[in-house]
């Protein structure tokens, strides 16, 4: 293939930057052929960089990146021999992008699949509508609300999907607990009211029980010192206490008006295999062997939990890089291509942050002894990229490190980075400040947050749900029993991710590259979800 030495691929360069320089929306915009850039061109000469910096905020860059992306792709088709991609603030917006519609399609299938489910159970269409609607008007309830606290506590930009799942998931849930109760008392020969008596005493008690402990549950993410996580907590908290409140006034309303109606629209053959009165068919032959023998069925299903919670001990979390994400992904082959041609650090750098008098003297020493340092060290690559601000009291320093961004090397090259090269080097500035962020910076610090926030999280849910089960069923055993399972099915659920994603056990299946991690934020999140909703 041809070389950066070849005019055909100077002309390529060329028109690419011609294509972009002209815009108002970038500064500091470098080619490859400049004497001092010489590090944009890779060391076998087949590959160059174009690089730039978008002006504005982050929000301002991706409203003008498309433009750009559009202009470069199209100086590329002009030369069909090279390959024109690009990569940076347009990853970015296409990532979110990608994501946020995965997570909106994760929410709009629950909706069907939710529904099939309800008609396989309650085999009635007046029946199903009644818990779809009740748990879809929490859901835009809930929303409102989350739109009002937004302004005290920002939302993630993925609260409205984590809305629509929990909403589902409780408020389907709690009107199944009413209208199982309310249809076994009524075929068991009680009149209409007496039947909505007697499920508002036992069932609508459980919801309100239930709905306390998973309330219980969501406050411990207010102990996780993240704000995504908090913004998660009080979104879901609020959906629970909607939904609770619906099932415990507006569901015995609806079924006291209805009555028999609720039975309406029967659906053919799936009627049929009800069973109100002497329960599930299906149900009692599965637990007939259980019950006959109880010790040997906890025996191997307390075995089975316990055998799939060991690879939980092994559990790590790691911010998701490059080998992650599906080969379709945008801007994803431009990026292993860069990785590919120059070096894995590029991708994913360490960016120090330093605050002090950019034109003294000490300072430019010691930034060129961090280049120096840094390089030396082993755990960095070039090129080192410094940039002053306009009133230069703050630089940024652009370095690549060893490694793929999040894996064991990379770590350690932060760690020496933050402990050893920077305090030897700009920590000897007078009054100078300095820290370092990117996404390897980003993974190392959510790592320790979950390590020191996780026991305190853990704690309060673990404390406070037992205090509520133990006042509610007066009985030791029963609430030390509670714990315990939904310890060992969090545990088993931990493991089995850790085998699918972590160890990559489901690659092949699921259509992914393990980055040997799981995403920090599912281990106390995936906790407080499961154990307060079993």
């Amino acid at each position: 293939s041809r070389t950066a030495d070849d005019p055909a691929f100077r002309a390529t360069v060329n028109d690419v930057i011609g294509s972009v320089e002209s815009s108002p929306a970038i500064k500091n915009l470098e080619s490859p052929y400049e004497a001092r850039n010489r590090d944009l061109i890779s060391d076998d000469r087949h590959a160059a960089m174009v690089k730039w910096e978008m002006k504005g905020d982050a929000d301002r860059a991706q409203d003008n990146i498309d433009a750009l992306s559009a202009a470069t792709t199209k100086a590329g088709k002009q030369h069909p021999g090279f390959f024109v991609g690009h990569a940076g603030v347009s990853s970015d917006k296409g990532l979110e992008e990608m994501f946020a519609d995965q997570l909106k399609l994760a929410g709009e299938r629950s909706i069907p699949i939710t529904i099939g489910v309800l008609l396989l159970v309650l085999g009635a269409l007046v029946a199903v509508g009644i818990p779809i609607l009740l748990a879809l008007s929490g859901v835009l309830a809930t929303i409102g609300l989350v739109a009002v606290t937004s302004h005290v506590v920002p939302a993630d930009s993925n609260v409205n999907a984590v809305i629509l799942l929990i909403g589902l998931a409780v408020g389907v849930d709690y009107s199944l607990f009413y209208i199982k109760r309310w249809r076994e008392e009524r075929a068991a020969g009680r009149e209409p009211s007496a039947a909505l008596a007697v499920a508002g005493a036992t069932s609508g008690r459980s919801v309100l029980i239930s709905g306390f402990t998973v309330l219980i549950a969501m406050a411990g993410l207010f102990f996780a010192g993240d704000k995504t996580y908090l913004s998660f907590g009080i979104a879901t908290m609020i959906v629970v206490g909607v939904s609770m409140l619906g099932s415990l006034t507006v569901l015995p309303a609806l079924l006291s008006k209805l009555g028999p109606r609720v039975d309406k629209g029967r659906i053919p053959f799936v009627h049929r295999f009800r069973n109100d009165a002497g329960g599930s068919r299906l149900w009692k032959a599965m637990l007939r062997p259980t019950l006959k023998h109880p010790a040997v069925a906890a025996a191997l299903a307390g075995g089975l939990l316990i055998a799939l919670a060991l690879p939980a001990l092994n559990l790590r979390t790691a911010q998701s890089g490059l080998e992650s994400l599906p080969k379709n992904a945008p801007t994803v082959d431009t990026i292993q291509r860069v990785q590919d041609a120059f070096s894995n650090g590029d991708v994913a750098p360490a960016i120090v942050a330093v605050e002090a008098n950019t034109d003294s003297p000490a300072t430019k020493q010691a930034i060129g002894a961090l280049k120096t340092q840094a390089l030396t060290s082993g755990q960095a690559t070039r090129p080192i990229d410094v940039e002053v601000n306009a009133s230069h009291d703050v630089a940024r320093v652009t370095i690549p490190l060893v490694g793929s961004g999040v894996d064991a090397k990379s770590n350690d090259a932060v760690k020496t980075l933050r402990n050893d090269i920077l305090p030897a080097t700009i920590g000897k500035v007078p009054d100078a400040t300095f820290a370092v962020t990117g996404t390897t910076a980003q993974s190392v610090d959510q790592n320790s947050l979950l390590k020191s926030k996780a026991p305190i999280v853990f704690g309060f849910v673990l404390i406070f749900a037992f205090a509520l089960l133990l006042v509610t069923f007066r009985s030791i055993v029963i609430a030390l029993k509670a714990i315990v399972l939904n310890l060992l099915s969090v545990g088993a659920a931990y493991g089995a991710l850790v085998l699918i994603f972590q160890y990559g056990w489901g690659e092949g299946l699921l259509d992914f590259n393990s980055n040997g991690g799981l995403a920090y934020w599912l281990p106390i999140f995936l906790f407080v979800i499961l154990f307060g909703l079993s």
